[in-house]
């Protein structure tokens, strides 16, 4: 840490941008004293549009349900399912591909 290098998130309690030393594990707002997590390094992060009051949402990419701190609307995350939906054909179409094969074997 010691290049001072920051980097920086939203606070989980009041939405206000937080900047952060490379490193910590955690920060805590000044403004609302909530304590946000910081995501381990390499972490994807997506955003969405929270459907009931209109902020900004970050989330680590793969979540399929996003809780609005500001209003607490669970906002579906659309990629999420997507790729939830893709894993389950995929994991479907392969058991009907052995059971064709286990099939014509009898």
């Amino acid at each position: 840490m010691s290049s001072g290098a920051q980097s920086q998130l939203v606070c989980s309690g009041c939405q206000n941008l937080l900047l952060y030393p490379v490193g910590a594990t955690s920060v805590c707002c000044a403004v609302c004293n909530a304590v946000t997590a910081v995501p381990l390094p390499g972490t994807e992060m997506a955003q969405l549009v929270c459907g009931g009051c209109h902020t900004l949402l970050m989330y680590i990419r793969g979540a399929t349900n996003v809780q609005c701190s500001c209003c607490h609307t669970v906002n579906l995350a659309l990629e999420g399912i997507l790729n939830l939906f893709i894993t389950s054909i995929m994991f479907f179409s392969s058991i009907i591909k052995m059971e064709s094969i286990t099939i014509s074997l009898v």
